[in-house]
């Protein structure tokens, strides 16, 4: 492997160290040098601390996490901790110098080091770089530039205490990913010999990873050393057979035959993993998780292939839930994941035909033998995989029109859709419609989001998720907020977010932002939807029956449930049934409500909104007032009162705030009878 000190890079890529500078070195046996030389290390309890900081140079590490990692499970004290970070302390500013310092921050340390000076941040950084870079040229030496910051194992093969940690299987699988897409970029741009050195030494730490070891294959057979290609796949068969009692996988058969024949295909096309990134964060989602899986491994697309579709509003996580689900399945599909996002700049469908160019390309068609049209595009695809295992993954589909033609025509594939629309129009698909997860998994995607120790069992948090209405990509907003502000609290984060006018502007930070997200639903919209949803939020209740829609509207009844239903397919509407009284209900979560309310203010006339609303709660007033008769009467229970009981004390609160007073006395004149009898009722049960 490259020495350390060695900084030959000509990519100009990020994370370039300091040779004048300290550098801290954990991609293999720990070491730390300043100005070009080794600085002897503190004691073993010390080192262990700094390694366990140096996973994530820069980042809040908790305190039991630090624990876990330098000592073990059980075997560690905070008073410990405490004395190591006292001798850290004492060795950085004595040893390595004022650019480097322990901070305590919050109930965790935070290593703070200058840039590029950890070798598993240039690691990071230059494959961060590669998946944005357009060039590939440039790509491949990013790729070989980030394993050659390896020397080894990391930390010399790690204390034990840090074997099972999430963070060192992650960086470990960073590795082993790096070293795939090398491969995959080297022989697509038929350079093989950039590549195998490295992907040499990261597969004999690897002995298991079928993928890697069949792409370390096709690269001695792309390099002529077939004979060495051959004799790799045998010892990849034995110590299957032997060791785990399996055969090889499908990719480690086709390495073969390419090894064998020079290629099994007709040309150098590499094994497709387009994949994104999994996430490491990924939360609850268990029966979610199990409904996509099972037909997944069940395989069975009744004569084609399996067709899922995930549903739901924006950032309610369909993607993080579609993506976490193809990498469980992706051993299942030998010949590769392809990845799509249909949803373009503008909120525009992307062309198929686009789509369908970049899979040929990288199923090793060349660009000048890719056909011109959509159909002869979609043709050669089907048949470029049929008889193959491909998973695609189909992301933010705008219409049915979109996905037609990227659908594989034969068994053995899969697809996996995410779409903020239903696609009637595929036959044979199961549809998952996803919502927001339960409280308490939406919790815990807080405390994960945030990074830190102690903010899932602060009582703030349950605030701020059903501020947030349990949204997942509100939650993480709220977490990444937590996480950037080590001084702030989760309870000081809930002061913020409660008055509703500021919400949706706390609910942005570092690119991500909950308005945009939920505009593009809007924008999706055609303008008499729009208007009907944007009046529809001016109702302060969480749910409402579908009388007060008409009556919101102003319409008839058969004109206002076609916009409920536009605006449910839209997944800005939740349809709830029937509820106790009878009425077909229907919920707006709260930050869609929020956004619609900020719509209809700034697109509506004053005199809309106030008429709309008058309308609502004249309707509200004449169902209490004669469900109030028959309660009094004895001639009906109070069921209707029962499944009004929110709406009306919105609406009351909603004619105080609006000068609506002759209709909210009357409203509460309407419901003391029916409070009186809950009450009695309350202290009978008690």
């Amino acid at each position: 492997m490259a020495d350390p000190a060695d900084d030959t890079l000509t990519t100009g890529n990020p994370g370039r160290r300091d040779p004048d500078g300290v550098e801290f070195l954990i991609l293999g046996e720990l070491a730390v040098r300043s100005g070009g030389r080794l600085l002897p290390l503190p004691g073993p309890s010390v080192r262990a601390l700094l390694s366990a900081l140096l996973l994530t140079p820069g980042g809040i590490v908790g305190e039991d996490r630090l624990l876990t990692l330098a000592w073990g499970a059980d075997k560690g004290s905070r008073r410990a901790l405490q004395c190591a970070a006292t001798r850290l302390r004492t060795w950085l500013r004595t040893a390595v110098g004022p650019g480097v310092r322990l901070e305590h921050a919050g109930s965790g340390y935070r290593l703070a080091v200058p840039d590029g000076a950890v070798d598993i941040g240039r690691f990071r950084e230059r494959v961060a770089a590669y998946a944005r870079t357009g060039d590939p040229e440039r790509g491949l030496a990013l790729l070989a530039d980030a394993l050659r910051e390896w020397r080894g194992p990391l930390l010399g093969g790690r204390p034990e205490p840090a074997a099972d940690d999430p963070a060192v299987r992650e960086v470990e699988q960073a590795r082993i990913d790096c070293a795939g897409a090398l491969a995959d970029l080297a022989l697509r741009l038929d350079r093989p010999d950039a590549a195998i050195a490295l992907v040499e030494d990261v597969a004999a730490t690897a002995p298991y990873d079928e993928p890697l070891q069949a792409r370390l294959i096709r690269l001695m057979a792309a390099c002529g050393r077939n004979a060495a290609a051959l004799r790799q796949v045998e010892r990849v068969r034995r110590r299957l057979a032997d060791e785990l009692g399996v055969a090889p996988s499908r990719e480690v058969l086709d390495a073969h035959t390419f090894a064998l024949n020079g290629d099994g295909d007709g040309g150098r096309a590499l094994v497709p993993r387009q994949l994104p990134a999994a996430i490491c964060d990924f939360t609850g989602r268990r029966d979610e998780v199990a409904a996509l899986s099972g037909p997944l491994l069940a395989g069975s697309g009744r004569g084609g292939p399996v067709l899922l579709v995930v549903n739901g509003t924006a950032g309610v996580g369909k993607t993080a839930l579609a993506v976490h689900v193809a990498h469980r399945a992706a051993a299942l599909f030998a010949h590769g994941q392809l990845y799509a996002v249909l949803r373009g700049p503008g909120s525009r469908p992307v062309d198929p035909a686009e789509v369908l160019a970049g899979f040929l390309r990288i199923l090793g068609v060349a660009d000048e033998h890719v056909p011109p049209s959509l159909d002869e595009r979609s043709s050669l695809f089907r048949s470029r995989i049929a008889g193959r295992r491909v998973l695609l993954l189909l992301d933010d589909t705008m219409d049915d029109a979109q996905l037609r033609p990227l659908i594989p025509g034969t068994p053995g594939c899969a697809v996996l859709v995410t779409g903020r629309v239903p696609l009637a129009g595929l036959t044979g698909a199961r549809t998952l419609r996803l919502d927001v997860p339960p409280l308490a998994d939406a919790v815990a995607l807080l405390g994960r989001a945030a990074g830190r120790d102690g903010v899932s069992a602060d009582p703030a948090a349950a605030d701020i998720v059903r501020m947030c209405g349990r949204l997942p990509l509100a939650v993480r907003v709220a977490g990444v907020r937590l996480a950037h502000r080590p001084g702030s609290s989760p309870g000081r984060l809930a002061e913020h977010l409660r008055p509703e006018h500021r919400r949706l502007d706390e609910l942005a930070v570092r690119g991500m932002a909950v308005r945009a997200r939920l505009r593009e639903n809007y924008e999706d919209l055609d303008p008499a939807h729009g208007h009907a949803f944007r009046l529809l939020g001016l109702l302060r209740t969480a749910t409402f029956p579908e009388w007060a829609a008409t009556a919101v509207l102003g319409t008839s009844p058969e004109a206002a449930r076609a916009h409920l239903e536009a605006l449910a397919d839209a997944a800005l509407l939740d349809p709830l049934g029937e509820d106790a009284a009878g009425q077909v209900r229907y919920g707006m979560p709260v930050l869609l409500r929020l956004y619609a309310r900020e719509l209809a203010l700034a697109a509506d006339r004053p005199r809309t909104r106030e008429a709309a609303l008058r309308r609502a709660f004249g309707g509200w007033l004449r169902r209490a007032e004669r469900a109030a008769h028959e309660l009094a009467a004895a001639a009906g229970p109070p069921t209707w009162f029962e499944a009004e009981d929110e709406a009306l004390a919105a609406a009351i609160e909603q004619t105080a705030a609006h000068g609506f007073h002759d209709l909210g006395a009357r409203l509460l004149r309407a419901t003391l009878g029916y409070r009186a009898l809950r009450r009695e009722s309350e202290l009978r049960a008690n």
